[in-house]
Parts: C-alpha cells; structure tokens; sequence
C-alpha cells in the first residue's frame, strides 16, 4: 500500500459565509456549488447522517482543488491551524496538510491539492476513512461521487468560459 502526498497548504477563503457560494445544480446527493472567492471555483457538497459535511472542488486561483471536512462534534479546532489528514481508500491512501476552519458555523479542516490521482480514486470509490485530529476513522459514502465530479467539470468549464 503507497501513501501519496495530498496537499501543499495554501490560505484558502474556504471558510467565507456560505451564503456567498451560489448554487449550480445537483449530482445525485450531492449539491453543486460556486464559492466566488476562489475564482469562482465549482465544488460539490454533501451532509451525511453522522453530521459531516463533506466537500471537494476546484480552485482555480490556485490551480488545484480542495477536499473539506466539517461536523459540529469536531472538538478543539482552531482556524487556521495546520494539522494532518489522512484519506484512505484501502489500498490507495493520501495524507497531507489540512487547515482547521469553519464553514457555515461547523469547525473542520480543508486541504488544497494538486494531486490528479486524488480526485481519480475518489471519484471511483465507494467509500473512504477519514482521519484528522483524533485516532478515529470517519467512513464516508461516495455513492455518485464521479458522476458528481463530471458535473463540477462542466460547471468550471462555464466558468472559464464567461
């Protein structure tokens, strides 16, 4: 099993108000999204049954993407605190830098990454443990997680083009 690099941390305005990111469409489960302040990077989002909120998307400004995690019962984050995450797919696992932020008032961490391989395996997947600050694994469901990837294609591919 390879562990790969995820991220090189970058200041990132992920945790602008929510209300600023305009709605795109909807993949499946998950919500297409536009955080302007990014370059007016597409992302896509999903709230999960255990209170996560779970993201990933482009960053234009800075040439890659980003992967966020936040959930009311994430204790002790601080913003703008450097951590470490590690994404394990089972036999593909990334780890990185993450960043503690808020979003929408729910504390969590983003990571920036310009890694292609990262947004292949999730997108393929069904599944995939998250583990940040604690020693305890989050297992998220990627059900139409590349279908939903698609449609961030073509939602910054309309972005590029106005």
């Amino acid at each position: 099993m390879k562990i790969l690099p995820l991220v090189f941390v970058l200041s990132l305005p992920v945790a602008a108000i929510a209300q600023s990111h305009s709605q795109f469409g909807t993949s499946g489960e998950w919500a297409i999204k536009i955080n302007p302040i990014n370059g007016n990077g597409c992302y896509m989002e999903k709230q999960f049954d255990s209170g996560s909120l779970v993201q990933i998307g482009a960053v234009p400004d800075k040439d890659g993407a980003f992967f966020a995690i936040y959930n009311a019962a994430f204790e002790g984050v601080v913003d703008g605190e450097v951590g470490s995450v590690l994404l394990d797919f089972g036999d593909s696992r990334f780890q990185g830098e993450v960043v503690g932020a808020f979003f929408d008032g729910l504390p969590g961490g983003y990571a920036f990454f310009d890694n292609p391989e990262f947004a292949s395996e999730f997108g393929k997947r069904t599944s995939v443990r998250v583990q940040g600050k604690s020693e305890e694994f989050e297992e998220i469901d990627l059900s139409g997680s590349m279908k939903g990837l698609q449609v961030i294609q073509t939602c910054q591919e309309e972005q590029e083009a106005n």
